[in-house]
């Protein structure tokens, strides 16, 4: 693919061209993917382009693909878009109504009570859906409690009590969005719908809490605890606590390799505090275990 940003939306233009699609403005960019609104056959688009053969998002984006075709034989109880031309780069969808909860990975604000309840209402319908086959489940939580325990984010006794606990926990999981981070959430007059499924699978209960916890408790206290609420009400608490700790490794890690500033600094020391909140929370579920 095409290199500088210049190419890479000339690129866009002419692959969305070739789909019949006039692109419209980007609307997000990362160093993956470019993503653009346009229009095709008088329908508003959304145009997204793979800038990158790293076999590693080419097989996710190959399970993205997977996951519109599965929406289509047997549709989720959620708002979806819809799969309207793909080639070895380009994906074309339908767009949806709605504005996204936040633009930026971590919540800048805090939600309405009303929101928040929304929010949480759909990624449980999403999670009550039961597919056939069951999907792949995208995390091998013994592999990745050894991986964050070799990085040095979890000690001996982490890594002891997230072993018990997983162990414990069974292999019952259910459908999680994998990534349902704020600009992933768009609502509209009531409804919330769900974009982006590269990591959509099975996972321990609570996975999608838990990341949308680590995303969200530094400005939206009233999300954080409606979070909490349903985690109780839903009896989830180990799997939510053990989604959690692991969960928040990987964003210190995301965290670690961005380039240096303020904002990268404040946001490391909150997930520091968060994780050890999370690993204190651990060990207290492994003492009443």
């Amino acid at each position: 693919m095409a290199d500088g940003a210049d190419d890479v939306f000339a690129a866009l233009i002419a692959l969305a061209a070739a789909a019949r699609v006039g692109t419209g403005r980007v609307v997000h960019r990362t160093d993956k993917a470019i993503v653009a609104t346009g229009r095709r056959d008088g329908q508003p688009v959304i145009v997204k382009l793979l800038t990158t053969d790293d076999p590693y998002w080419v097989s996710r984006r190959q399970h993205e693909l997977r996951m519109y075709e599965l929406f289509t034989d047997q549709p989720p109880p959620v708002r979806v878009p819809r799969v309207l031309y793909a080639d070895a780069y380009l994906t074309v969808l339908a767009q949806l109504p709605g504005r996204r909860l936040d633009d930026q990975r971590h919540l800048t604000r805090d939600v309405s009570p009303a929101t928040a309840q929304l929010v949480l209402n759909t990624l449980d319908a999403l999670a009550a859906w039961r597919p056939a086959p069951p999907l792949p489940q995208p995390v091998d939580y013994h592999g990745r409690t050894d991986a964050e325990h070799s990085a040095g984010l979890l000690d001996d006794a982490d890594q002891h009590a997230l072993h018990t606990l997983v162990d414990q926990l069974g292999p019952d999981r259910v459908t999680a969005h994998g990534d349902p981070l704020p600009a992933n959430l768009l609502l509209d007059r009531g409804h919330c719908a769900l974009i982006d499924f590269e990591h959509t699978g099975s996972y321990l209960p609570g996975y999608d809490l838990a990341l949308l916890h680590i995303v969200g408790a530094a400005s939206a206290p009233t999300l954080t605890a409606a979070i909490a609420e349903r985690v109780h009400t839903a009896n989830i608490t180990t799997a939510y606590y053990v989604n959690l700790l692991l969960l928040t490794c990987r964003e210190i890690r995301l965290h670690t390799v961005l380039a240096a500033g303020d904002s990268t600094t404040s946001r490391l020391a909150y997930l520091q505090q968060l994780l050890n909140r999370a690993r204190h929370d651990v060990q207290a579920l492994m003492r009443w275990a």
